[in-house]
């Protein structure tokens, strides 16, 4: 087989990558969070959550309301 021809393997083949699944709420929470308290400053925190893809409404934390007594 010659070294060019088209069939013949590549020199450099594509690395295979893991299958990566999407994060979860609960991890996307607290990146937002790691994000917000590692930023400079509020515009840092909104470029860097751009640029990953995050709302700053998904650091939010849920309180359980109190019962009645």
């Amino acid at each position: 087989m010659n070294a060019h021809s088209p069939t013949a393997p590549t020199q450099n083949p594509q690395p295979s990558l893991p299958r990566v699944d999407e994060p979860d709420a609960d991890q996307r929470r607290r990146a937002v969070r790691a994000i917000a308290s590692a930023a400079k400053d509020a515009d840092d925190a909104a470029m860097l959550l751009e640029a990953l893809g995050l709302e700053a409404e998904e650091g939010r934390t849920t309180l359980p309301t109190q019962r009645d007594q």
